[in-house]
C-alpha cells in the first residue's frame, strides 16, 4: 500500500513510519493555495524543485501546523524549522 511523504523541504516524515501524523493535500481554494505555496517555499532550491507546483499526490504533514493538525482556525501551515537556517 503506497504512503505519503511530506513535501516540505527538509521534512522526511512519511505515513508508514509516522502513523500518528496526518498528511494534508494542498487546498483547491486559490487564496489558501497561494498561502500554502508561499509558506512551503522552495525558494533557493535548484533543479526540478525550483518551480514546484503541487499535484494531488503532494502532502504537508501535521507537524507544520500550530497545534499539530489542520483545523477550521488553523488552515495554513506555519511551522518550518529549516527556514531559520
Amino acid at each position: 500500500m503506497p504512503g505519503f511523504t511530506c513535501c516540505v523541504p527538509g521534512c522526511y516524515n512519511n505515513s508508514h513510519r509516522d502513523k500518528a501524523l496526518h498528511f494534508y493535500t494542498f487546498p483547491k481554494d486559490e487564496e489558501l493555495r497561494r498561502l500554502w505555496l508561499k509558506n512551503v517555499s522552495r525558494a533557493g532550491v535548484s533543479g526540478c524543485f525550483s518551480t514546484f507546483q503541487p499535484t494531488t499526490g503532494h502532502r504537508v504533514c501535521s507537524e507544520h501546523f500550530q497545534g499539530g493538525r489542520k483545523s477550521y482556525l488553523v488552515r495554513v501551515p506555519t511551522i518550518f524549522p529549516l527556514k531559520a537556517l
